[in-house]
């Protein structure tokens, strides 16, 4: 009975380090590994409470937007870790953005793109764009990546 719990302890402690996505060799003692459960926890809270926020205030720029018919050009690079997510919101009476020139530029940032999606509400176009670093240990640009998006669509 004692053996079954211990392997069954074993078993949800490894399935936490899959869910804090540790590499196979990074051996992390158990306090250690609740710890960094812990602390991603919070952080993941404090990502959805900041995106929450910034998700109301883009719908509140796109209401006023639409509301005005003034030209929408919303763009969004946000970083965590080695991982990026770009979130564009473009009129489409607006000049024709081509979905290739978006991911160029973010490739160019030295990001991987995992996966995309774009939907179109009314006249707006939304694209939604996941990626990674290249090399984790050079990182993303994420600024330049922003700069260029920005004059991209302007």
């Amino acid at each position: 009975m004692e053996k079954q719990r211990r392997d069954q302890m074993k078993d949800l402690y490894s399935k936490l380090a899959s869910l804090l996505r540790l590499r196979s060799y990074e051996r992390i003692p158990l306090p250690g590994l609740l710890e960094k459960a812990t602390d991603s926890i919070k952080q993941w809270k404090e990502t959805v409470d900041r995106l929450t926020a910034r998700k109301k205030e883009l719908e509140n720029e796109l209401r006023g937007a639409m509301s005005q018919e003034i030209n929408l050009h919303v763009v969004q690079v946000s970083e965590m870790d080695s991982n990026l997510e770009v979130n564009l919101i473009i009129r489409a009476s607006n000049k024709k953005i081509e979905l290739r020139r978006v991911l160029s530029i973010i490739e160019q940032g030295g990001a991987e793109i995992i996966n995309y999606s774009l939907s179109c509400v009314g006249q707006n176009t939304h694209y939604t764009i996941h990626a990674q670093a290249l090399y984790s240990r050079f990182g993303i640009d994420s600024s330049l990546i922003e700069y260029n998006l920005k004059q991209l669509v302007s």
